[in-house]
């Protein structure tokens, strides 16, 4: 994650870009790493650690938070000439931090790769130029930054991939239960007695929101058909509320859409709307709702008609 000016760097100089130099010789060598808190468990607030230490843990920490999350630390680094640097690291995969020189290196790299875009001048504002030149006098192993970032890398594709096969089996669970419920439909029409003079079904559905295939993040808003019942055959063609509500007395839990003040009647007409049908006043996309489906072919009827209770009078 890139550094804000927000970072603070308590040196023993006014101005620490002017007396630290970038020489080998001269880089300053991080000690300690002070937590003052941490989202994570694997660090008690209030609590030094040695720098290697707490590098090691950090990428620990990093390694458990997969697809986007992190834990929030705030530290301290306090090296061997007095100097202390003081920010907040965002532990976990994804391009967040794992540990605080790899925190400093991505603050370089993103100012290098950045540095010339008009949109992003707060790069070059005085406190971030000093920013930079301070992070350029640290003694960090750059090479083991390298080896946690592979090892995240390793991680992160280990997590897809168990995430792409658990996936796949849940899209396999949902083919086969979809090929079990057209199987016991197919048989449930094959043995379907439909009058002759029927020119159409009405049907009550019962649904539910589909918190396992939703995905409210992103607008996706799925249904699961919890009951159908097939309430009534029609002589007709016509999408009659009247119908459908003599309808609804066939079956206990239907009967109150009867009742005007109770129901609410639904005439789309537009392109993707779903036509005539009778819903419970509360209904969105989840409730009861009762509809006609016409028979638009004579010779085989029954296959208009869903999987479900029968509630027609005999």
């Amino acid at each position: 994650m890139p550094i804000t000016t927000q970072e603070s760097h308590n040196g023993s100089s006014s101005n620490p870009s002017d007396s630290l130099l970038t020489s080998e010789e001269s880089k300053i060598k991080p000690l300690t790493v002070f937590v003052h808190w941490s989202e994570s468990r694997a660090f008690d607030s209030d609590t030094e650690y040695d720098f290697a230490d707490f590098e090691t843990k950090a990428l620990a920490v990093a390694k458990t938070n997969l697809l986007g999350g992190y834990d929030k630390t705030k530290v301290t680094v306090k090296f061997d000439n007095g100097h202390e640097h003081e920010c907040r690291l965002d532990l976990g995969c994804g391009g967040n931090d794992h540990g605080f020189a790899e925190h400093c290196l991505s603050t370089l790299n993103y100012y290098h790769i950045h540095k010339g875009e008009t949109d992003k001048r707060w790069l070059h504002d005085k406190l971030h130029q000093q920013l930079i030149t301070l992070i350029k006098t640290y003694a960090l192993d750059y090479t083991l930054v390298d080896l946690g970032r592979m090892q995240i890398k390793q991680v992160e594709a280990q997590a897809k991939a168990e995430e792409a096969e658990k996936e796949a089996g849940k899209q396999k669970e949902r083919e086969k239960v979809w090929r079990e419920h057209q199987q016991a439909e197919e048989a449930f029409q094959e043995a379907l007695e439909v009058p002759s003079w029927a020119k159409g079904v009405i049907v009550a559905t019962l649904t539910d929101y589909d918190a396992e295939t939703s995905e409210p993040y992103a607008g996706e808003f799925h249904t699961k058909t919890l009951k159908t019942i097939i309430l009534a055959w029609s002589k007709h063609n016509r999408h009659l509320f009247s119908e459908m509500r003599k309808a609804s007395l066939n079956y206990s839990e239907t009967q109150f859409l009867n009742d005007k003040e109770k129901s609410v009647e639904h005439r789309e007409r537009f392109s993707m709307g779903e036509g005539y049908y009778l819903t419970d006043t509360k209904y969105l996309r989840y409730g009861w709702k009762i509809k006609k489906i016409s028979f638009y072919r004579t010779e085989n009827k029954a296959r208009y008609v869903p999987l479900g209770e029968m509630a027609i009078p005999e």
